[in-house]
């Protein structure tokens, strides 16, 4: 019985759902070459794939966050993670490139699903006391995809690009399915008052322009990197997930190291890790001296981004403390639509300029960021909702 309290506690359930939305993601990343001589078409054009299921994502998150009326969040989850599964078994058995782009339509929405209500509900189930101790489990379920994920692909690698759409995120998606159907329902939801304009509020909107732009520009790593490996230095398929797994583990004590910041995140101190970030990706795509340095930038880069996660969520919550759904949507939006953005203008610019070019129009889609994040930390003070959750410890 112990044993099922803590599976249905909710760090382990939104863990899982957090790491089977992003196991979905990633399974492109080290195979996009070999999907592309598959179908036979170019790096840049497969890497289209995750504009798709980003566009899908996005579009579900920005339905959560204006519809009027919301389903519980176990049901909202459980819908998730069954959509993850079944896109899942339809990108391993597609027999055409198209068929593969409708498969990653459909992981998409669930994707959606569970990232905006995986991390409001880090916010709605726990006690305000361990909200940053659950937040941070939640996002740490992402980068735990990388690093459980990768190996995984690279052990089937043999096997081809398809077997890995079954070993990680199908099997992850059952799993994550299994763990929201522990816990109580949540009652249905209806926004009255103020909560209903809260994804309208320019705060709100300032919020989710800025991560929108950060986020392309952080996905359009992602996808990426692998070829950016395999190209640059020759390496296998297996040793480039290997790699990527490791890059990954860095993201984690960023993640964790970042709870007692997170408290009284600001937009300054997330501009700060962005403007870290432009600069790392130029670094990235210019400074291809060797394998080892290539996985250490993309280390620095993931660890970087585990801090920026925990802030930039935190800060995402604070602006609209009585509606976290609908700005965790946001967010989610701004995410998914992201990958949409990042694979469209990094495939162009790859196509245009190769990987030089690509680190440069990363690095300015992160600088964006910062100059969107940025003047609000100079010109007002946060709000006082903000101020309220910091004094009770809530993320």
């Amino acid at each position: 019985m112990a044993r099922l309290r803590l599976l249905g506690h909710p760090s382990a359930v939104l863990f899982a759902c957090l790491f089977a939305s992003q196991s979905a993601l990633l399974v492109l990343s080290p195979t996009l070459i070999d999907v592309a001589r598959e179908f036979g078409v170019s790096t840049a054009t497969a890497g289209q794939l995750r504009s798709i299921s980003g566009a899908t994502g996005g579009v579900t998150a920005l339905v959560l966050a204006t519809s009027p009326r919301l389903a519980g969040l176990r049901r909202l989850l459980s819908a998730g993670a069954a959509l993850v599964a079944v896109g899942s078994a339809l990108s391993a058995t597609a027999p055409s490139l198209a068929v593969l782009a409708g498969a990653q339509a459909v992981a998409g929405v669930g994707i959606g699903l569970l990232v905006a209500v995986g991390i409001a509900a880090a916010a709605e189930w726990p006690a305000p006391d361990e909200r940053p101790h659950v937040l941070a489990w939640a996002i740490a379920g992402m980068p735990a995809a990388w690093i459980i994920g990768m190996p995984l692909i690279g052990a089937v690698a043999d096997s081809g690009w398809r077997a890995a759409w079954i070993a990680l995120p199908g099997t992850a998606a059952l799993l994550a399915l299994a763990l929201v159907r522990m816990r109580p329902p949540d009652a249905p939801s209806r926004r009255t008052g103020g909560a209903v304009g809260a994804w309208r509020r320019p705060e709100v909107a300032r919020f989710a322009g800025a991560e929108l732009l950060a986020n392309a520009a952080w996905a359009s790593v992602l996808t990426y990197s692998g070829a950016l490996l395999r190209e640059s230095y020759a390496v296998s398929p297996t040793v480039v997930a290997l790699g990527l797994g490791l890059m990954a583990t860095a993201m984690l004590p960023g993640t964790f190291s970042a709870r007692r910041r997170a408290v009284h995140a600001t937009p300054a101190l997330v501009a700060g890790l962005t403007a870290l970030q432009a600069a790392a990706v130029l670094a990235l795509c210019e400074l291809r001296l060797s394998v080892g340095v290539t996985l250490a930038l993309l280390a620095g880069m993931a660890f970087v981004n585990g801090r920026r996660s925990m802030a930039a969520s935190a800060l995402g919550m604070d602006r609209a403390p009585e509606d976290r759904v609908a700005v965790m949507s946001m967010r989610a939006a701004a995410n998914q639509l992201g990958y949409l953005l990042g694979a469209a203008v990094g495939g162009l610019a790859l196509a245009l300029g190769g990987f030089s070019a690509l680190g440069l129009t990363l690095a300015a889609l992160f600088a964006a960021a910062v100059l969107v994040h940025f003047p609000p930390s100079l010109r007002t003070p946060m709000p006082e909702p903000a101020a309220a959750t910091a004094q009770t410890g809530s993320p």
